[in-house]
């Protein structure tokens, strides 16, 4: 059975992280502080949204090594299993350090745009400063130790070499527009990390998904069924056999999800330039649903 780690309220709070993004550069473009206050709350519920999503996929990717190792168990020799639990091991720490740094990574971008709140609302703009330059040294700490992980190193580069010119709405005044003139493709970059890793752990837990389903079908399913003894509990049997089965609901929604990470960093580039539209909007929104709804397929299997 898999862990039901995803509940219904990230249905709510991903939708909600739309808002937070959005209003973290709307505040660069006019938008209330009221507002933006309300914006920022919604993006820390978000964070912890998207922080539970990447804690599930690096279960899913541990539990789908489990299931390869207990199934080549019956057929390797003594020395055999040994060498595979032990590179299998090895793979899942590796895998497991990419999803701490992603965590982190979440973390100080939205802690990053918090800040950039308070540096345009500051009445001491120095002092904001000194927060906005520590985050982004601990930010740009974290992103070198992800490009650097063996897992994403090829995938970041070509992702990085594509880094636009972005320029800046004249609405952007003050101590805000001078982090932003310094930073904003570099913020953007980090987006893009963002971006390509996301990418990589959708393919990686839609790999882990299929793996589970395929050594689960054969262990849990039809090694019962077809053995002379008879399925001591049916009802049992035939409850893992939905929920086993119906992992494939949640293997083809993962195709577009994504497209959040890549919209929210297009969005970015939309906003501070003063051409951010209601078409986008709604395309945004569109794959945030999309999200939504693997999330939900996720929880349900």
């Amino acid at each position: 059975m898999f862990r039901k780690e995803i509940t219904i309220k990230y249905k709510f709070v991903i939708r909600a992280s739309i808002i937070s993004f959005l209003g973290a550069s709307l505040v660069a473009c006019g938008a209330s502080l009221r507002e933006y206050k309300k914006f920022a709350n919604a993006g820390q519920e978000y964070a912890i949204a998207l922080d539970t999503l990447l804690v599930t996929s690096g279960n899913y990717a541990v539990d789908a090594n489990s299931e390869k190792l207990l199934r080549n168990r019956l057929e390797d020799t003594v020395k055999d299993r040994e060498e595979m639990y032990i590179d299998m091991t090895k793979k899942d720490k590796q895998w497991l350090i990419l999803i701490g740094q992603m965590r982190q990574h979440t973390d100080l971008l939205k802690r990053y745009f918090i800040a950039l709140e308070n540096l345009a609302t500051s009445d001491a703009p120095t002092q904001a400063q000194e927060v906005t330059e520590d985050i982004f040294t601990q930010l740009n700490n974290v992103s070198a130790n992800i490009q650097g992980n063996p897992f994403v190193s090829e995938e970041t580069g070509s992702a990085l070499s594509e880094i636009p010119k972005i320029i800046l709405s004249n609405k952007i005044k003050g101590a805000l527009r001078k982090e932003l003139e310094q930073r904003k493709e570099t913020i953007y970059r980090e987006l893009a990390i963002q971006e390509s890793v996301l990418e990589l752990l959708t393919i990686q837990l839609q790999s882990s998904l299929k793996t589970i389903q395929d050594n689960q079908e054969n262990r849990l399913l039809f090694k019962p069924y077809t053995a002379a003894d008879s399925i001591s509990d049916p009802d049992e049997w035939i409850e893992k056999r939905r929920d086993i089965l119906t992992i494939t609901l949640s293997i083809e929604a993962l195709n577009n999800a994504s497209e959040s990470a890549k919209d929210f960093k297009e969005a970015f580039k939309l906003l501070l330039e003063d051409k951010f539209t209601i078409a986008r909007a709604n395309e945004l929104l569109s794959d945030i649903n999309s999200l939504v709804n693997v999330a939900e397929e996720i929880k349900n299997n």
